[in-house]
């Protein structure tokens, strides 16, 4: 029974024959992942699960992360910053440091892979320091529909230097990279801790563990201390319910090692929900928190600014809760507007407190919602998917 076996039972026997069928021709390639970090974000999260996967289809798989220092990853949060939107200039010491991490990293690893996968800007210059003799992919989890041009204008150069690009949503292709583009939605591994089922008497204990009682409806914000999460903006939008309905605020977060913003941005929410005594924020990685708060809150929110995807929210759908969540990036893909939750502006503080107030109001539209948000989430967004999607792209660069 190799790994991927272990999907049939959710998916179907028929799933895994294809996937298989496909990654036949695929079988003894070398496979390499680079990107910043082993913990925390969304892109840890998927390494984690489809480095074993493509090692049981055959591919010989390996994962490895770029070593920067503090400076380094504050010039990479600028890069990622500003290819959503709001980045600030890159000098030349800036540039030069970026460079030289990304010059020293392909000394101290071998690179002669069949096919090598460079996952955001990080490693993205790694390219530019190696005699390529097979195809790089480069792949981007962030919201390139409107990036900032001059630091993206610098990026650019050593994105065109790989052989294809992959994106989250058909908005983030760009017509100024001529290199062909895939799309490949990110997906939950329904088998992961966080996401399988957990009795009711245990997602309580491990609630109380943290001092979350359920005496009143519990809304939820699951995301990294993050200005994108707009963490501040879901406190306003709390407080409009709280007047509506008593009810409690969770956000949970952590802080991933390639962000260097992270805790400062902790620190803010912190000062900005003082005195409040219906808000928790709690700073910790714990998967079984994670699934006992996606599970047992009434709505979970993903009020993001901008969003690659948002991994949540399918988290929370999976779980049978609905999602109220911005109508920006790769949110707008797992919300079925008015079936599996509600997408809202994301600068819309009071209609995201009417749609929340509506579904902690009626039982039987949460029910109905989460029943059909499972449902979504099962055909769309599960690692099978995911990895087939994976398969398809690498045969097709490497052809």
């Amino acid at each position: 029974m190799g790994k991927l076996n272990q999907y049939k039972k959710i998916v179907g026997s028929s799933v895994i024959e294809k996937i298989r069928k496909e990654a036949e021709p695929l079988k003894g390639k070398r496979l390499l992942h680079i990107n910043s970090t082993k913990t925390g974000g969304g892109v840890a999260v998927l390494l984690d699960t489809l480095k074993p996967l493509f090692n049981d289809l055959g591919l010989k798989t390996e994962w490895k992360v770029i070593q920067g220092n503090k400076p380094f990853f504050t010039v990479t949060k600028n890069f990622h910053n500003a290819i959503q939107g709001k980045g600030n200039p890159l000098s030349e010491k800036e540039r030069d440091l970026y460079l030289k991490v990304n010059e020293k990293f392909t000394k101290s690893v071998k690179i002669n892979h069949d096919c090598v996968i460079n996952h955001d800007p990080q490693p993205a210059a790694s390219i530019s320091f190696v005699k390529k003799k097979h195809p790089w992919i480069w792949r981007c989890h962030i919201d390139l529909s409107h990036p900032d041009m001059r630091i993206w204008s610098f990026l650019r150069q050593y994105v065109s230097m790989h052989d294809a690009m992959v994106v989250s949503d058909n908005d983030f292709k760009r017509d100024d990279v001529k290199i062909p583009q895939h799309i490949i939605m990110p997906s939950i591994n329904p088998l992961e801790e966080k996401n399988i089922p957990m009795s009711e008497s245990s997602m309580r204990r491990v609630l109380s563990k943290y001092g979350i009682d359920l005496d009143k409806p519990v809304i939820t914000q699951i995301s990294r201390f993050d200005k994108w999460k707009d963490p501040t903006g879901v406190i306003e939008v709390f407080k409009k319910v709280n007047n509506y309905l008593e009810c409690k605020l969770v956000l949970l977060g952590s802080a991933a090692t390639d962000d260097p913003e992270g805790v400062e941005i902790y620190k803010n929410v912190m000062k900005y929900s003082k005195g409040e005594k219906d808000i928790m924020i709690i700073n910790k990685e714990d998967n079984k928190l994670v699934n006992a708060l996606q599970t047992m809150s009434h709505v979970v929110l993903q009020k993001s600014t901008k969003e690659g995807f948002g991994l949540t929210v399918s988290e929370a759908l999976w779980k049978g809760t609905p999602v109220v969540g911005s109508r920006v990036g790769g949110i707008r893909s797992q919300i079925i507007d008015g079936k599996t939750g509600y997408l809202v502006d994301p600068l819309d503080y009071n209609e995201c407190a009417k749609k929340t107030i509506e579904l902690l109001t009626n039982d039987k539209l949460r029910e109905d919602m989460g029943k059909y948000g499972k449902e979504h989430v099962k055909n769309n967004f599960l690692t099978t998917r995911h990895l087939l999607d994976w398969v398809m792209a690498i045969k097709s660069v490497m052809n």
